[in-house]
């Protein structure tokens, strides 16, 4: 009976330890997208001082770049707050849950409004920006910090339900 409690006692210490290394693996990818947004957002709005040219080019590398780093990020980050969520108890449960929905409204924006555009500027000539690119790059911006926000949250309330246990 004693090998059998402490094989209890150890398999719920190794469970613990489990939940505990995910909700960290889910706060550490969620802050790294939130400071991966902000500081896109701070180099985006340092480049509104550029010409339309340099503008263009410049979105379109990083474009290029995001396109196919971004899209596994989102999806793992998303998938291991759900699971976060799934895994944990009490207060640390709601916030894991919250952080999920704030961190996939960031992505809806991401999907709906920035990857249009996105798509849009790839197109463009760097060295014949449409006329209205700098509505465009401001859109662009408006929406970033929108998501970057929801970043965020998501971070603060995931941090927070990792402290709670």
């Amino acid at each position: 009976m004693g090998t059998h409690r402490a094989m209890l006692v150890g398999g719920s210490y190794m469970r613990e330890t489990m939940t505990f290394v995910e909700r960290f693996f889910a706060v550490l990818l969620v802050g790294m997208m939130a400071g991966l947004m902000f500081g896109t957002g701070m180099d985006q709005y340092t480049h509104r001082l550029l010409s339309a040219s340099a503008w263009v080019t410049e979105h379109q590398v990083m474009d290029a770049l995001f396109r196919r780093v971004l899209p596994p990020l989102w999806n793992v980050t998303m998938l291991s707050l759900a699971v976060a969520a799934l895994l944990s108890r009490g207060r640390a449960r709601w916030l894991f849950a919250w952080a999920a929905v704030i961190f996939l409204v960031s992505l809806i924006v991401t999907v709906t409004v920035e990857v249009p555009m996105n798509r849009a500027i790839a197109q463009w000539d760097a060295h014949a920006a449409p006329g209205n690119w700098a509505s465009v790059r401001d859109r662009w911006l408006y929406f970033h910090l929108v998501r970057t926000i929801g970043g965020f949250i998501a971070f603060v309330s995931a941090l927070t339900g990792l402290v709670l246990r």
